[in-house]
């Protein structure tokens, strides 16, 4: 049984981390400053959780007390629009969120620090689909969140280099699933959650889309996500290495459209409206996945089941007192 801190883990993806630790046996503290995440993503009766701004170092002081091992999920995170409207506030709070982990993780002798980047560090690759290798040859990113993440990454290993702390990168691809609901702002949440509020919510129609809807994606089901993380993370094959994660089937934001547009029944042919795109909208972005693979993970969530799901968890908090947009509970 190991002693794991999870940070962000009454999150998204953090919060289904959680579920896979204590199921696997191991005692987990839940790290959160509750901005995004939610104590009912948790079972606090079976966590030890701590609201912690990570940003103080003050705060984070003890915060891993005990700890083996810490999954740091906390960042200020969301979509495209997102990236655009807070860039500074991105760049400095995730970098000085992991600053803080690992100067305390030192102090409390981690034993691994499990760091959650981002499929974003390889926004600017040519080579697809893209290898963990391909960091190395590939531009560094251009939105303040990818460059966030991969200054993360780099973190990483200089806290190896210098004072010997383990690390496990994880990569994760487009995750989607219950437990993200879609924003009232364009952009702010990710585009699953997105287009399901423009069709059966907003009854939009045509249906706006941001650019030509050419825009190329791996969408991974958040489950899939935790059980790789919690999983690999405490494996020693991961020590000091990085991994994508992902489900490989990649399609464009139009043909994702479709299948969510088919769904439910309606009277009416899908009729799209494109619109202006943000400045900096990746057109590809596409996974290896043979190296997670090789240690025996695999998704077991495919995208028209997780479509199903993630719409069905919308639905049921839309209706008159539901509090959706804004309930993120799962």
């Amino acid at each position: 049984m190991a002693n794991a801190v999870v940070t962000g883990g009454a999150g998204f993806i953090g919060s289904q981390v959680v579920r896979a630790l204590l199921e696997a046996g191991h005692q987990v503290t839940v790290v959160d400053n509750l901005s995004k995440g939610d104590v009912k993503n948790i079972d606090v009766n079976k966590v030890t959780f701590k609201q912690v701004d990570l940003c103080d170092a003050n705060q984070v002081r003890g915060a891993l007390e005990g700890a083996e091992f810490c999954f740091h999920f906390a960042a200020k995170i969301g979509g495209i629009g997102y990236f655009h409207k807070y860039p500074a506030e991105i760049i400095r709070d995730n970098t000085l969120m992991l600053s803080n982990l690992l100067d305390e993780g030192r102090r409390a002798n981690l034993k691994k620090m499990v760091y959650i980047s981002s499929s974003m560090v390889f926004e600017r690759t040519k080579k697809f689909p893209s290898k963990e290798e391909d960091i190395f040859t590939s531009p560094p990113p251009i939105t303040h969140y990818g460059f966030s993440k991969l200054i993360g990454e780099y973190y990483c290993t200089a806290y190896k280099e210098q004072y010997g702390m383990k690390y496990a990168i994880f990569r994760p691809f487009n995750a989607f699933g219950p437990g993200e609901v879609p924003e009232n702002e364009v952009g702010i949440a990710h585009v699953i959650p997105d287009l399901i509020k423009k069709i059966y919510f907003d009854k939009q129609y045509p249906i706006q889309i941001l650019g030509k809807g050419n825009q190329v994606r791996a969408y991974t089901y958040v489950s899939d996500i935790g059980e790789a993380v919690a999983q690999l993370g405490i494996d020693q094959r991961t020590d000091n290495n990085d991994y994508n994660v992902a489900n490989p089937e990649a399609l464009t934001v139009l043909d994702l459209l479709k299948r969510i547009w088919e769904l439910e029944p309606h009277d009416r042919q899908l009729k799209v409206k494109k619109l202006p795109s943000f400045r900096d909208d990746v057109q590809r972005r596409i996974p290896s996945t043979e190296k997670i693979m090789a240690l025996g993970w695999k998704p077991k969530v495919t995208l028209d089941e997780g479509l199903k799901r993630t719409y069905d968890w919308i639905k049921a908090r839309s209706g008159p007192g539901a509090g959706m947009p804004g309930d993120r509970g799962l």
